[in-house]
């Protein structure tokens, strides 16, 4: 994947905030098989998964076991980008019980459905949903930051996205050392292309935790962005250097930095 491919990947990413996921590269050499009409190749090893959470949630009477099951088929369907069986899903899990786990995991789902995709109507969609859960739990738990960051974000493909940026200043004016609100202020700067304010977010998040290798591949990319190309390389360098990395990030790392020297 090329500089400027990558670019185009995280800011189409941020619009629709896709906040928790980088590229995946494939690394296993597992046979493969096709699953229906999405007509994508599953590896023999998610295939089994699937068929055994699939009998287990059916033979299963007990609602908690039932929501665990229905969450982990909800979350290998979108690993697959399969995002209508995932919300499937979903609304089983909000089916079977009315409890606040219930609750918090179908709206979850919902939300990462809506990360997950790059239309925008269905983005519009799936926000919508995920919000109208989002709110009815903050409603028992109004102080929830993890709740009003989901909140937030889904804001920022209505018609109001600004609500969605006060919103995420409120939380952080309550709680300014807030990782998840930080790292979406940043995401939302590089969407905008406001490279300069982005690096400042994410000095921010790497002076909280020197070990966030997602902070620092940021701030690379929003330095050499920014024009800052040397200092931006050094950064995502030490990024490569990482002994515990995630190998999607370090592959998407690495293929920028090729970019850059090609330069």
């Amino acid at each position: 994947m090329g500089r400027q491919q990558i670019i185009v990947v995280v800011i189409a990413v941020i619009a629709v905030c896709i906040l928790y996921q980088l590229p995946r590269v494939v690394v296993e050499n597992e046979g493969v098989t096709s699953m229906g009409a999405h007509e994508l190749s599953i590896s023999t090893k998610d295939e089994a998964v699937f068929s055994s959470l699939i009998q287990l949630l059916n033979n299963t009477t007990e609602i908690k076991k039932s929501i665990n099951f229905a969450d982990s088929l909800a979350s290998l369907y979108l690993k697959y980008q399969m995002l209508d069986s995932a919300v499937e899903y979903a609304n089983v899990i909000l089916a079977i019980d009315s409890s606040r786990l219930a609750k918090f995991t179908g709206a979850l789902i919902y939300y990462k459905a809506f990360q997950s995709t790059n239309d925008p109507q269905e983005a519009k969609k799936l926000a919508a949903t995920a919000a109208k859960h989002i709110e009815d739990l903050l409603v028992d738990d109004p102080q929830s930051s993890v709740l009003k960051n989901k909140l937030a974000m889904t804001l920022m493909v209505t018609d109001t996205p600004m609500a969605g940026v006060q919103l995420l200043r409120e939380i952080l004016e309550e709680d300014p050392e807030n990782r998840e609100t930080i790292l979406n202020l940043g995401l939302l700067a590089i969407r905008s292309r406001q490279f300069d304010r982005a690096i400042e977010r994410f000095e921010t998040l790497i002076s909280l935790d020197s070990s966030d290798s997602e902070s620092r591949f940021y701030l690379g990319l929003s330095q050499v962005e920014a024009g800052d190309t040397l200092v931006g390389k050094a950064t995502l360098k030490k990024v490569i250097g990482d002994m515990n990395i995630n190998p999607a990030l370090k592959a998407t790392v690495s293929s920028y930095l090729e970019e850059l020297e090609n330069i």
